[in-house]
């Protein structure tokens, strides 16, 4: 054998060896790349939805908390004019037209139909108090030390006030006051009107609203004084926070926003833990909305579909690895002849790439919601959206029915008042379809405010399988769905 015959021999050796561990690592590198870029395009796309959802859940939010706040102001508004049309001149007639059965009779009667008041109170410019909508007469309590009745003293003309919260001493109830000034008919001070909130309250609706653990709604007033939360952390009532994200989106000009944060805190076991806050003010008042949610819901779909990228990747990767495994099996076994090898290099067809199996996604269950109102959709969607379910949304009954032709779903969400068409009247007609057809039967919940016998009866008359009264808490949607889901 002459070295050139050597040479060759040796080339036609190792070069398909070569050539398909090459082909097989770019492959791979390609692959990783692929999963990486589509990784990095998924986490920005989902942290940019979630940033829309929490906008819109803020002003949401925000909108409540605004007609919620109105109705207290006119409770304070009315008990300023009644006592403004008596005129009271100086200390003595303020105390006459107000410490009487009748004024406390008065203001219990103004806040019967408003839950979120606490109590009314009328205070002295001695800071005593004159009256009060509890009890009769009234408590001989001093509160000259609150800020609300040293900014009434020193504003003549300082309009309605936001004070901080306070405490009670009694049952550890958390309180806030919007308060307007007393004057008499010469301007000089001679009380105030105070109209008292339960933080309760706010944090109840919160709880309501909550799209699941790890989210956590606070309200703020301008100062960042924190007057509401869910979850509850008593050690921050009333205290400013001068280093959260209320504080830095305002800082920086902004009424309205969505910002990532990454802050360790005691609840996380002192851990970093990025967050998504958004911020929404309060219409025609000085406070502000802030929801936050941890990445262990904003990013959990992303995680979820990342970790079945992974799964794909690693069945890719193993079927690679076996195609390019036995392509050098079989060019281990062609080497044994030299010159068997040379002919078959002239001849040989290229192996055909391997192909990894398809991958079947497993789809969740498809919903199909009907409502009316944006904001009532949006929430119902961001209540479900952890759980894998596929929801389609239409606005009244005839656009539901037309999705429902359209489509197969497992369940329709249904409310029951809406324009164009009601939710009674397409529950009937879809029953109707089904008997026509022998379709089985869809079920179909109903998402209504009424929650008497009489409405249970029409639900169950037009032919819908179970009810969920507003306002609904994201558990039990979920138990909900998931019961009919199960059957």
């Amino acid at each position: 054998m002459n070295a050139r015959q050597a040479a060759l021999r040796l080339v036609h050796r190792y070069r398909p060896r070569t050539t398909a561990a090459v082909v097989g690592l770019v492959l791979v590198g390609l692959l990783a790349l692929r999963i990486v870029v589509s990784g990095v395009l998924l986490h920005r796309e989902a942290v940019d939805d979630w940033k829309q959802d929490l906008s819109n859940l803020s002003l949401l939010l925000a909108e409540n908390t605004a007609q919620s706040m109105t109705a207290a102001r006119l409770v304070l508004d009315g008990v300023s004019s009644d006592i403004d049309a008596a005129a009271p001149a100086d200390a003595q007639a303020l105390a006459a037209a107000v410490g009487t059965p009748a004024m406390q009779q008065m203001l219990r009667h103004k806040i019967g139909g408003v839950p979120q008041v606490d109590g009314v109170s009328i205070i002295g410019g001695d800071a005593k108090v004159l009256a009060f909508s509890r009890a009769f007469p009234a408590p001989p309590l001093r509160l000259d030390e609150r800020d609300y009745f040293e900014y009434h003293r020193r504003h003549p003309d300082g309009g309605m006030h936001v004070s901080a919260p306070v405490q009670n001493k009694g049952d550890g109830a958390w309180t806030f006051y919007i308060s307007r000034r007393i004057s008499g008919t010469d301007g000089r001070f001679l009380g105030v009107v105070l109209v008292g909130l339960s933080c309760d309250f706010f944090s109840t609706f919160f709880q309501n609203t909550s799209i699941g653990e790890h989210t956590a709604f606070s309200l703020y007033r301008s100062d960042y004084t924190l007057l509401a939360r869910w979850p509850a952390v008593p050690a921050m009532m009333g205290k400013r926070n001068l280093t959260g994200s209320t504080y830095r989106l305002l800082e920086q000009g902004k009424t309205d926003g969505v910002l990532q944060v990454d802050s360790p805190r005691a609840a996380d076991q002192g851990r970093a833990v990025d967050r998504l806050a958004a911020i929404r003010l309060v219409r025609d008042y000085p406070l502000a909305i802030n929801v936050t949610v941890t990445d262990d819901v904003y990013l959990a779909g992303w995680r979820r579909m990342l970790l079945t990228m992974g799964g794909a990747a690693v069945v890719s990767l193993l079927v690679l690895a076996a195609a390019v495994a036995l392509i050098l099996a079989l060019l281990r076994r062609q080497e044994r002849d030299a010159a068997t090898v040379l002919a078959l290099q002239e001849r040989a067809p290229p192996a055909d790439a391997a192909k990894p199996p398809e991958q079947e996604i497993a789809q969740g269950a498809r919903i199909l919601l009907v409502e009316d109102t944006a904001l009532n959709r949006q929430l119902v969607c961001l209540q479900l959206g952890t759980c894998g379910y596929a929801i389609d949304t239409a606005e009244n009954g005839a656009l539901g029915l037309q999705a429902l032709a359209e489509q197969q779903y497992d369940l329709v969400l249904m409310d029951c008042m809406m324009p164009v068409m009601d939710g009674y009247q397409a529950c009937q007609a879809l029953r109707t379809r089904e008997a026509a057809s022998g379709a089985p039967r869809l079920p179909v919940i109903a998402l209504t405010a009424g929650v008497t016998d009489d409405d249970r009866q029409r639900c169950a008359a037009a032919g819908m399988d179970d009810y969920l009264s507003k306002p609904f808490t994201a558990a039990q949607l979920r138990a909900m769905v998931e019961r009919w889901l199960a059957r």
